[in-house]
């Protein structure tokens, strides 16, 4: 497996001994295991370490397989718990890389009691998925296939009229289920009128009014890969709303122009929020321009202007600013961008345009 050698790079960079990856996203970029465990690479041995009802699963991937449970239920299970097996495997080593970003309290304290010597490889691990490799790519462009047919079927259904948040998101959701997605990115979000100026709207019974916006917020997941994307449609808008509408999409464009290898993150946020603020909008754009999509929605880069990271050739970013007037409207564009070292490349265009 070409990516345990680069968790063999990160103990390196990070002076550990032995390293072991327990988030759920980290252990599928690795080792392609979709489900709860942990990897321990030590010794030049990688070890899959899971409970006892994901063996069967978990030896599919091809690795060394320990299965633990409280008492010796069959041969092969190791009696006791995921820090006992820990403790077999890490016998005699102290320096230990782990990615503690996704430890919660009561695992963490565990551990730590176990293993004093914890080395943070969260960043690393993160570095590493930010850069995307050809098949990485060729999911999320699929899973923006998925996304944008159900983009479509949304937005015949806002058009249509008569139809209320709750079920333009339950057609889209089985739109993306029918075209092939696993799963959803995250929760779909279609928020209409005075709704669409909440960004993480859920879906409710309120109907679609015209000339006022429908945000539809959505991603399908194919293969383990996320997309994401927003539209918002305005048929028949009214003059404010346009406004604020061309607004946006001009934020967007501009930030998008500047999304490229080597930029700084945060000046491709402030590229958009400048825009918004020359506008007299600035105070109602209330999150950051975008982030990263991988293996999850949201992931590093962080497209921020408080952001350190620089953009590379291949991550995967989104821009996505937006304006939010309290209980009046809101409009959000947001497309899911390739980094180049040229011109971006845009995965998804279509509607965009009033």
């Amino acid at each position: 497996m070409k990516r345990l050698q680069k968790l063999e790079e990160i103990r390196e960079r990070s002076g550990s001994e032995c390293v072991i990856i327990t988030a759920e996203p980290n252990l599928y970029y690795y080792v392609n295991f979709e489900g709860a465990g942990s990897l321990v690479l030590c010794d030049g041995r990688s070890t899959l370490v899971v409970q006892e009802l994901e063996r069967n699963r978990a030896t599919e991937v091809g690795l060394e397989v320990i299965s633990y449970f409280p008492f010796k239920i069959t041969e092969n299970t190791f009696e006791g718990s995921m820090l006992s097996v820990f403790q077999k495997l890490l016998d005699g080593h102290k320096k230990i890389g782990i990615d503690m970003n996704w430890l919660n309290s009561t695992t963490f304290l565990q551990i730590k009691n176990l293993l004093s010597d914890l080395i943070d490889v969260s960043d690393l691990v993160l570095e590493q998925r930010s850069v995307k490799d050809d098949v990485e790519i060729s999911m999320i462009k699929e899973a923006g296939k998925i996304t944008s047919s159900a983009m479509k079927v949304g937005m015949e259904k806002v058009l249509s009229g008569n139809v209320s948040e709750k079920q333009v998101a339950g057609y889209i959701d089985m739109t993306m289920k029918e075209e092939g997605a696993e799963d959803y990115a995250f929760p779909s979000i279609v928020a209409f009128a005075e709704n669409s100026s909440k960004p993480h709207h859920i879906p409710s019974d309120k109907i679609f009014e015209k000339g006022m916006p429908a945000v539809v917020d959505i991603g399908a997941k194919y293969n383990g890969y996320c997309f994401d994307s927003t539209r918002t449609f305005i048929p028949s808008p009214k003059e404010e709303v346009r406004k604020i509408y061309e607004i946006v999409l001009q934020s967007q464009l501009e930030a998008i122009d500047q999304v490229r290898d080597g930029a700084k993150a945060s000046e491709v946020d402030m590229t958009a929020r400048k825009v918004i603020e020359r506008s007299g909008y600035g105070k109602y754009f209330i999150h950051s321009t975008g982030h990263g999509v991988g293996i999850e929605v949201h992931e590093k880069p962080y497209v921020s202007f408080t952001s350190r990271d620089i953009l590379k050739e291949n991550m995967i970013v989104t821009v996505e600013p937006g304006i939010y007037i309290p209980n009046k409207f809101g409009i959000r564009i947001e497309d899911t961008i390739v980094v180049t070292k040229g011109k971006p490349e845009v995965l998804e265009t279509s509607y965009k345009l009033l």
